[in-house]
């Protein structure tokens, strides 16, 4: 199994559009694919899932995001019966709660296709990366947790569904939220246009990944963690 993503510092490329057809394609050549959307704005979701559908998701999940624990305490686990959003199962991490024993099943799309839906207020998640990211270094079990989220829940849900390939869609930004993501993937493409500001993208990308010799550091502690 690939986990790979679709990245470049310049929006308006197609990175959700590219995603989106590739794993379409890919799943019609018998390729067992997941998309998981970690772009805040959802794009790769809304382009793969009905309105209503997506919504009725969000919903459900809205008591949860406020409290995990305690919605959990109050509504139980049936809520984990049906598809949930990457920011519900991210959720457990971000609050340093345990983490879901039996996972939802991921939404399927068509046959050898299944997404874990974006959600809008995964932003959240960034400024926890942010809080936790110095004490990482450390040995801190929720930090390292918190740091290889990413990678563990493709992981998981790519073996539960023994997937060929894992297609990661993130947003434009250089945050360390995506610089987490795309140094925990398997590798990342970078779609581009005819013209300079694209370029400049992809030259932001390369500076700021080689400005982080963290990140380096953090590819080691994963290969020892793996």
């Amino acid at each position: 199994m690939k986990i790979i993503s679709l990245f470049n510092n310049k929006g308006g490329v197609g990175k959700s559009t590219l995603s989106y057809h590739l794993g379409c394609a890919l799943a019609e050549l018998g390729k067992r694919v997941l998309f998981v959307d970690l772009d805040p704005q959802c794009n790769l979701t809304i382009n793969s899932m009905f309105e209503e559908e997506l919504e009725d998701i969000w919903a459900k999940e809205e008591p949860y995001m406020e409290d995990f624990s305690s919605a959990r305490a109050n509504f139980g686990d049936e809520i984990l019966e049906s598809p949930r959003s990457v920011h519900f199962l991210l959720k457990p991490v971000q609050d340093g709660q345990n983490d879901i024993d039996n996972l939802p099943p991921a939404k399927e799309l068509r046959e050898n296709l299944w997404i874990l839906p974006g959600r809008l207020s995964l932003y959240q998640f960034e400024a926890t990366i942010s809080d936790r990211w110095n004490r990482l270094y450390e040995g801190d079990p929720l930090s390292i947790r918190t740091i290889t989220a990413f990678r563990t829940l493709c992981q998981e849900y790519g073996d539960k569904y023994n997937c060929d390939y894992v297609i990661v869609d993130t947003s434009s930004s250089l945050g360390v939220m995506n610089k987490t993501i795309i140094s925990t993937v398997d590798g990342f493409f970078v779609p581009t246009l005819p013209d300079m500001f694209s370029l400049y993208g992809i030259k932001n990308i390369g500076s700021s990944l080689s400005g982080r010799s963290s990140l380096i550091r953090l590819k080691n502690l994963l290969e020892r963690i793996r």
